[in-house]
């Protein structure tokens, strides 16, 4: 899918997404405005003029495949910090698991359940009602039915269990959190048939990496089962996981308000090798992990960059073949790198 997304009055930013995209390059400010104007979309409310000053008058454009989505055509879930995880475990509005509480007024078990309390609450209004009539002539006390809606409102809470104790949902750990997150939006996807949009913004900065690599393989097992999820990860740093080759194609490198959507990693290579100052040595493996450590830092300005020669190397290669000039210096020249590599990293 050919997906368009305002970031600014006329400003684009394009990708061609199929499961999950990496959004990745030394332009953050175009990130975090990509991903500000997505919260703001999300909301489904009409623009202020003041924000009209910043994305016109026709709002916040986006378009999939060349057709303008509004903001009830989507599911927008955005995970910014710890806390976005557990606003879609609670049972309140519009949450995912609301929508699953709800499912369940219709199960044939938790209907006869019911009923078998009003029944309950029926012998226990004719009680009272007896006690009533030892003391009142004519005021009969009443008591309504229990409903599923009261259940949800003013009884039903969530909580986890570690070692045989009871905690709130909120302190529970965002690993543990991780496959009743996925859960979630699995029978939210399932009961719903909604495209869904999931957009992972800094995620080094809430989660390790351990966790982000469960939770992308299992987004990942999902987008697969699912032509409805989509996925995104915004990322200033690296990331830290491992990558397999077919992500190559689905990373954007945002960079001094360009970007550029990857080709296939076959077709990176070939044109890596047109820019390498010596023979290209690499395995795919090695490969593709140094290019995922430099991705953060190409076209990233007014900042130290801190890379081994090697991917310094590659960092400036890269940087030239997106044509974004490369204004970082390698001071340490190890024995790793050859004449001809140094000459390269040593040139204006």
């Amino acid at each position: 899918m050919e997906i368009a997304l305002e970031y600014e009055f006329g400003k684009f930013l394009e990708c061609d997404n199929e499961g999950i995209s990496f959004i990745l390059g030394g332009d953050s400010a175009v990130k975090w405005k990509l991903y500000r104007g997505l919260k703001r979309f999300a909301t489904g409310k009409m623009l202020s003029e003041l924000e009209e000053h910043v994305y016109g008058d026709d709002g916040i454009v986006i378009r999939a495949d060349g057709r303008q989505i509004k903001a009830k055509d989507i599911q927008l879930l955005m995970i910014d910090h710890r806390e976005s995880f557990f606003e879609q475990l609670r049972v309140s509005k519009g949450t995912m698991m609301n929508g699953f509480v709800e499912t369940l007024q219709d199960n044939f078990e938790v209907i006869k359940k019911m009923d078998e309390l009003n029944d309950d609450l029926l012998r226990l209004e004719i009680l009272i009602q007896e006690k009533f009539s030892d003391s009142f002539t004519t005021v009969v006390p009443l008591i309504k039915n229990f409903t599923f809606n009261d259940l949800m409102k003013n009884f039903l809470g969530l909580s986890y269990y570690e070692e045989n104790k009871e905690f709130p949902l909120e302190m529970m750990d965002v690993a543990t959190v991780i496959d009743d997150y996925c859960d979630i939006l699995e029978h939210n996807l399932s009961s719903t048939s909604k495209e869904t949009w999931l957009w992972l913004f800094n995620p080094n900065s809430f989660v390790n990496n351990v966790v982000l690599q469960q939770l992308l393989e299992r987004l990942k097992v999902i987008c697969s089962e699912s032509d409805l999820l989509r996925v995104f990860v915004l990322s200033d740093d690296c990331l830290g996981i491992s990558h397999a080759e077919e992500d190559i194609a689905k990373t954007v490198l945002v960079y001094q308000n360009q970007q550029q959507q990857l080709p296939e990693l076959s077709e990176l290579i070939k044109s890596i090798e047109r820019y390498y100052p010596d023979d290209f040595r690499y395995d795919t493996e090695q490969l593709v992990d140094s290019l995922y450590r430099i991705f953060p830092s190409v076209g990233q300005e007014d900042a130290k960059i801190y890379l081994k020669p090697k991917d310094m190397l590659l960092l400036k290669v890269v940087s030239q073949l997106v044509d974004c000039p490369s204004k970082e210096k390698c001071k340490d020249f190890s024995d790793e790198l050859t004449t001809l590599e140094k000459k390269f990293l040593q040139k204006e």
